[in-house]
């Protein structure tokens, strides 16, 4: 059935399978969440199990990876505002369940502008 959805062990990616390994299996929607995931490690730092962004990481992955979604990625106040909204704990740095957060808000405003809901 392909990856389990039981937690990883800390550090680990679920079957040992780098993100190259799986972008050509699956469906279109496993595929993206495969992007969504491998997205926030290229840009991580630290040691396994504690990745996370600083904000120069997050910076860089907002201007290359979301600058159609978030139109002022190249504003350094917008972008530090924003990281500051998305660091939940303020602790100056960017876990992947607070990528997650700002991935399911940018979903959202996907669906509302495309859908009207």
């Amino acid at each position: 059935m392909g990856q389990s959805l039981q937690p990883e062990p800390s550090g680990e990616r679920s079957g040992g399978r780098k993100p190259a390994e799986t972008a050509g299996e699956g469906s279109e929607l496993e595929r993206g969440l495969c992007v969504i995931v491998d997205s926030f490690y290229r840009y991580a730092e630290g040691p396994p199990g504690a990745k996370a962004l600083d904000q120069v990481a997050f910076q860089n992955l907002l201007s290359n990876e979301l600058s159609h979604q978030l139109t002022s990625t190249e504003d350094q106040q917008a972008a530090l505002d924003l990281f500051k909204k998305v660091d939940a704990n303020n602790d100056q740095k960017i876990s992947f369940d607070e990528y997650w957060d700002l991935i399911v808000e940018i979903c959202r405003v996907i669906r509302r502008s495309t859908y009207n809901e």
